[in-house]
């Protein structure tokens, strides 16, 4: 990606709280984020198959050029451990973990189905669903409280959409759900068979009772650099020594190894 097709926002947040570099690379939708404290400074985001060990480092290099920051100057990581693809995963941890040894730098994972989670930006119980192929989801219940903290209501598992659909009872239930049409259309005909039917909605409801899909609309390194920033300090890895995947599907190699 050359210089013309990235356009990361950069903020100018107070420069007394500490530096959080965010990186998500479980998808397909990588993304870079800085944080101060609870402030964002600047995000790059890309939509780019298949090529998140090329460029990582260089978009790392270019988002921290573009905010004035040195790579130094980094106060704790965070990184996305999973579910997602496993390559992605990998190449995630890998980096940071680098970046951790390299820095002395303390880690904090976050599971991109609490990333996914925390982005609705809304109270309520949220239902944070993103594609597994082979036609399951990854999926995990969380709430998230009126004062942004978010709490698991489950662990997070593999499911069809819909035995996903038929485990749910919840009268208020938002749905974010990272993944292309046939999955979302089989949610919203689960859903519709158990006669609560799936309202598409653009944003988060306020209020009100009922169940609702929003799509994914933005990346998740924000949300994983928000939620680092809300355990800091507790949670620290030092330099990432037993930070570890989240796959909840084993790799086809390890299965084949097994």
């Amino acid at each position: 990606m050359n210089d013309s097709q990235r356009e990361p926002g950069v903020s100018s947040p107070d420069h007394e709280a500490p530096l959080i570099l965010a990186v998500d690379t479980t998808s397909e939708r990588g993304s870079i984020a800085l944080q101060r404290g609870a402030e964002p400074v600047a995000v790059l985001g890309s939509w780019r198959p298949g090529t998140h060990s090329q460029m990582l480092h260089e978009d790392v290099d270019f988002l921290l050029r573009r905010a004035g920051i040195a790579l130094s100057q980094v106060s704790l990581l965070a990184v996305a451990i999973g579910p997602g693809s496993f390559t992605g995963v990998r190449v995630g941890i890998a980096a940071i973990k680098g970046f951790a040894h390299a820095l002395a730098k303390p880690v904090i994972g976050i599971g991109a189905l609490e990333a996914l989670a925390y982005s609705v930006g809304v109270s309520g119980t949220i239902c944070a669903c993103r594609d597994a192929l082979r036609g399951e989801v990854y999926a995990q219940l969380f709430r998230l409280t009126v004062e942004g903290e978010l709490q698991a209501l489950s662990e997070p598992h593999l499911a069809r959409p819909e035995h996903l659909v038929a485990s749910l009872e919840e009268e208020s239930l938002i749905f974010v759900c990272d993944a292309g049409a046939p999955l979302r259309e089989a949610l919203e005909e689960a859903a519709r068979q158990k006669g609560r039917p799936l309202i598409p909605l653009a944003h988060a409801p306020r209020e009100g009772r009922g169940w609702w899909l929003l799509p994914l609309r933005s990346f998740l390194a924000p949300a994983v650099a928000a939620l680092a920033a809300r355990r800091f300090p507790e949670g620290l890895d030092p330099e990432g020594a037993t930070l570890d995947a989240l796959y909840v599907r084993p790799a086809d190699a390890e299965v084949r190894w097994r």
